[in-house]
């Protein structure tokens, strides 16, 4: 009985000495600061030009440097300089693409600010060549404006369309290939007979040479050889070096604070009529940090 007070006497006082400590999280949450690149014009080929499909840059350089509460400049490109492509087939984001690496923060419910510098060596944009495709338009003169004809690129003022009632995006009978049943059910905008689906030159005809199942794409972007337009953009004296100074940004912990460059902005790119090139207006590219509304201004560095 003696034994068994004194066991309980030990132990209760081990639980009454543990109680007391403050153990240590051995995983505190953190914060991070990243950068993204992206362009917010991309769009398919049933977009208006200049829309892109393909936006390629090289990047050379990200950094942040005089980060509040962090001394030096960091990279944000771990594995050194970076090619991305852009493809609006199939989005791939920068940080995934190029393996960029995060810087790690204490979080701080006080904002800090950062200066954030981009080195970006080429810049190309990539577009299957199309018809007028803005809503007032119609390029095929048969008095349908292109927010309501079936086949913009096909004379049918009639609008005939057998299977309407079986399509989410309509598509006239005028404008369609016949299938097992002898019905116009399967779409092609060009007539070229290769099915829309299928076809990476929706506007611009390019059949199926023998032996091939999808028109030719040399270079394996979505877009066909036959009508694929690409638009070099002339950078400053070859390289754009672009500083975007005091962002401001609050580290929160367990979340990570993207600041987006976007080349999709008004006024940042005008590509000529036949999308063969295009002029970059630095001055008009921001930095925003992802699902805020506020921009910070940027400046081009000789």
């Amino acid at each position: 009985m003696l034994r068994a007070a004194r066991t309980f006497v030990v132990l209760a006082t081990i639980a009454s000495s543990l109680s007391c400590q403050t153990l240590k999280d051995p995983y505190p949450p953190q914060a991070t600061l990243n950068v993204d690149i992206t362009d917010t014009a991309l769009g398919s080929q049933v977009a208006p030009l200049p829309s892109p499909q393909v936006v390629a840059w090289r990047v050379d350089e990200l950094t942040a440097s005089n980060i509040t509460g962090y001394d030096g400049t960091y990279s944000f490109l771990y594995s050194g300089p970076c090619s991305y492509q852009l493809n609006a087939l199939a989005v791939i984001f920068f940080a995934s693409s190029c393996g960029t690496s995060g810087l790690t923060l204490s979080p701080d419910p006080v904002a800090r600010t950062a200066d954030l510098r981009f080195v970006i060596s080429r810049l190309e944009l990539r577009a299957a060549a199309r018809p007028d495709l803005t809503g007032a338009a119609d390029p095929d003169g048969d008095g349908v404006p292109n927010t309501t004809d079936n086949c913009p690129i096909v004379y049918n003022p009639d609008q005939a369309n057998s299977n309407a009632g079986f399509e989410g995006v309509k598509i006239g009978d005028a404008c369609s290939d016949l299938d097992l049943n002898d019905q116009p059910t399967i779409a092609d905008q060009d007539l070229d007979g290769v099915a829309d689906s299928i076809d990476n030159c929706l506007w611009y005809p390019n059949p199926l040479l023998p032996g091939e199942t999808r028109p030719a794409d040399s270079n394996r972007d979505g877009i066909g050889d036959a009508c694929e337009r690409i638009a070099p953009v002339a950078l400053p004296n070859g390289r754009l070096t672009l500083e975007c100074d005091n962002a401001l940004f609050t580290p929160e912990p367990s979340r990570v604070a993207f600041f987006r460059l976007d080349f999709g902005r008004p006024g940042v790119l005008t590509c000529d009529a036949g999308f063969t090139g295009c002029i970059l207006d630095p001055s008009a590219l921001k930095v925003g940090l992802v699902g805020n509304t506020p921009t910070f201004s940027c400046h081009s560095v000789p």
